[in-house]
């Protein structure tokens, strides 16, 4: 599992996204260091977030709960989750667990950064 983390601001309005770019699988075994990394990015004042899901091959139930965390705490800090690129594996996590309906999700990193973003249904 890789995470890249980089600055997106696409508009004039300054609302800057932060975008957490993951590739591989991500599981119980690197749970930890995804909830540290979204842990120091918000503590930094970084609370809008994108996590681009494009490049993951699997996602469990484990950091689903890093999903909630991180929806909650970004929230609590004035900022939010946005996901975008959510293959057909994740997908499925998603809509078997209700969350689908709960988090927003964007075909990709471009729509999701930007301010009039228009979520998917």
């Amino acid at each position: 599992m890789r995470i890249s983390v980089s600055d997106a601001n696409p508009s004039d309005e300054g609302d800057v996204w932060t975008v957490l770019s993951f590739a591989g699988e991500l599981d119980l075994a690197v749970a930890p260091q995804v909830r540290s990394t979204v842990a120091e990015l918000i503590a930094a004042g970084r609370a809008r977030l994108v996590w681009d899901l494009e490049q993951v091959t699997f996602m469990d139930s484990t950091v689903l709960g890093v999903l909630v965390y991180t929806m909650r705490q970004s929230e609590s800090a004035g900022g939010g989750l946005r996901l975008a690129g959510t293959g057909t594996q994740v997908l499925r996590l998603l809509r078997i667990t209700g969350m689908d309906g709960v988090v927003e999700m964007f075909p990709d990193t471009a729509t999701a950064t930007s301010a009039s973003a228009a979520r998917l249904s």
